[in-house]
């Protein structure tokens, strides 16, 4: 019994210890070091993503080639941050569905940003190359311009042209020229071409020979070529800004930024749990103070009993040595006196066995309670929740029937109840409330059943004659050991019809538990126990088979003899068997044992309907004495 209470406590701390480490870790789910990973992965992204965007519009015509390499080893880390972010250990990939689609828009946009700039290289390459090409040929003919023009004109002529070149180089340079830019241009060419001279009318011709064309003169074919030249730089350079825009509209900002906010409200969940649980693990450890303290406190009461009836057994002990040497003649003096210590030992025996209970019978209770408990703080938190719903409902209905009240407040109370309302969802509150009252209304009938059962398994009866249900007893005496038998013992009931007995309730109670008890210590492991009641002519059986080590013929001839045991020095005393033979000897009935070392033993109590009336109603005064005792 020591060892398997031992055991037990064992396993007890060992739980508890159990549970003190899940809400532990459970406190430290948050990793910051991961979170802070994350955030500079994706701020990488959007610093590498602003790179890129300036990389495509800080891009010069000079430097084509150094620009397309930049954008290249930019495109690459791109690349490499963004697994970062989709595949690699840490990844915000499978946190929350949310973050997957904000994590899935993000990647298409950025691919389609990639596969624009890669499909468009070619192109742009062509086009600047030709902007460049157009952009050497303006001074050119610009100059041409100015040497074509007459002496009279050629001061205004090389101010226009100066201005035509210098408006060429800066829309060809500029990553996004001003809309009125190629306006100006155009304007600078018509005042140039206003400047030319007529052209000749054609020559005429003999009829039948062909008609020729006149030459354009020199100013105007220069004017024309510099017109030519720079329409192709406006052209080109209007299609790579077309282009450009096109590939900074791309909205990867603001998805990033979209990924970014849902990462961080799933982590601000994580640390709202975590939060959660510090509140279990402190009233938890407060918890665990408690029961630390009570149990500090029975430990000692116990340790108070146990030295008390310790020397309550050595003085009678030494006692009754005493006698038996003072008065080995008078053996109907030592034969009485024997009988009020054996009284004592009854009583003593029964106290020890609620004693070892006691551990048990208190888990029992503690497990129902603490999750009625738990259930009475949801309830209450829930009750909280619906009262504010009930009050956000009421303000609002108060504000749509009130003449005063404008359509601005009513629209804010309706929408404050309504999202109270959403967030609530009364339908399934109230069903999950009914659930968790059930629950507790179970628990709470638990407790009242152990504490019933209890009441009457340690009830003083002052005689012999009240009328007992055998099975109930049973089932009592089944709940209070319980915890000796839950974990590892299967207990199979087979119980018929019985009649109600004449008896003392709470001695056949203890036979049944100190049977039991024995039963369970037999079994090594995992093991059965069978129970098994009916109904004789004169009274009832009840047998009682476990499948522990057994025991042998010696020790079966031997063990209803007070004070044998098989058990080491301090494990057992030897009277709970000696205890029941007494008990059921002085209720005129019978107990048989049968055993086979390895398979188990069977105990077969028979017991009468009616008790015996003797003269003078001994047996009625003698449950008084012994209850006493």
């Amino acid at each position: 019994m020591k060892k398997l209470r031992q055991v037990f406590f064992a396993l007890l701390a060992v739980a508890a210890i159990g549970v003190l480490v899940f809400l532990l870790r459970m406190t430290q789910s948050v990793d910051a070091d991961l979170h802070r990973a994350r955030l500079e992965r994706i701020q990488v992204v959007g610093n590498l993503d602003v790179l890129l965007n300036r990389q495509f519009t800080g891009s010069r015509v000079s430097s084509l080639a150094d620009s397309v390499t930049d954008r290249s080893g930019t495109t690459g880390q791109l690349d490499t941050a963004l697994n970062a972010l989709d595949k690699d250990a840490g990844a915000l990939r499978g946190l929350t569905p949310e973050i997957d689609k904000a994590l899935d828009t993000f990647l298409d946009t950025i691919e389609s940003k990639f596969e624009l700039a890669f499909d468009s290289e070619a192109r742009n390459t062509l086009l600047t190359q030709r902007l460049i090409n157009s952009m050497d040929a303006v001074p050119t003919y610009a100059d041409a311009v100015t040497a074509a023009a007459t002496d009279a004109q050629r001061e205004e002529v090389r101010n226009l042209t100066m201005q035509v070149k210098t408006e060429i180089v800066n829309f060809g340079v500029t990553p996004t020229p001003p809309a009125a830019a190629a306006g100006n241009i155009r304007a600078l060419l018509e005042q140039l071409q206003a400047m030319a001279p007529p052209t000749p009318p054609p020559a005429p011709v003999a009829e039948g020979e062909p008609q020729f064309e006149p030459e354009d003169p020199p100013f105007t074919k220069a004017v024309k070529g510099l017109r030519d030249r720079s329409e192709e730089v406006i052209a080109d350079k209007t299609e790579l800004v077309a282009k450009l825009r096109d590939f900074l509209d791309r909205p990867t900002g603001p998805q990033l930024q979209a990924l970014e906010q849902a990462y961080m409200s799933w982590h601000e969940g994580q640390v709202a749990v975590a939060n959660q649980y510090r509140t279990y693990l402190a009233a938890y450890a407060a918890a665990l103070l408690l029961v630390l303290a009570f149990l500090g406190f029975r430990l000692a009461r116990s340790f108070r009993e146990i030295d008390r009836a310790n020397a309550e057994l050595s003085h009678a002990n030494e006692h009754l040595e005493e006698q038996v040497t003072a008065r080995t003649k008078d053996l109907s003096t030592a034969l009485q006196d024997l009988r009020a210590s054996q009284a004592q030992l009854v009583q003593s025996e029964k106290m020890a066995s609620l004693g070892t209970m006691v551990a048990g019978v208190a888990h029992e209770i503690n497990t129902p309670l603490g999750y009625a408990r738990s259930n009475t703080e949801i309830v209450r938190n829930s009750l909280d929740d619906l009262r504010g719903l009930i009050t956000a409902q009421d303000r609002a209905l108060t504000l749509m029937t009130a003449q005063n009240a404008s359509d601005e407040e009513v629209a804010t109370a309706l929408t404050e109840a309504e999202g109270l309302r959403a967030t609530l969802n009364p339908a399934e509150t109230m069903e999950d409330l009914g659930n968790l009252l059930k629950d507790t209304d179970f628990g709470l009938v638990q407790i009242a059943d152990l504490v019933s059962s209890l009441k009457d398994f340690s009830r003083v009866d002052r005689s012999r004659t009240d009328l007992f249900d055998i099975n109930s007893g049973i089932d009592s005496a089944l709940k209070i050991a319980n915890n000796l038998l839950k974990t590892r013992i299967e207990v199979v009931r087979q119980f018929g019809p019985l009649p109600q007995v004449e008896c003392s309730p709470s001695q056949l109670n203890q036979v049944f538990l100190n049977l039991f008890t024995n039963a369970a210590q037999a079994i090594e492991g995992e093991g059965k126990i069978y129970i098994h009641t009916s109904a004789e002519a004169e009274g009832v059986i009840v047998r009682i088979l476990d499948t522990g080590c057994g025991m042998t013929e010696e020790v079966r001839a031997r063990i209803f003899e007070p004070f044998f045991t098989t058990k080491a020095v301090g494990k057992g005393t030897g009277l709970g068997l000696s205890i029941v033979f007494r008990i059921i000897e002085e209720h005129g009935g019978r107990i048989d044992v049968r055993s086979t070392v390895g398979k188990g033993s069977e105990f077969v109590i028979r017991l009468p309907l009616k008790q015996k009336r003797q003269s003078g109603d001994t047996a009625v005064s003698a449950a008084p004495e012994l209850a006493a005792a």
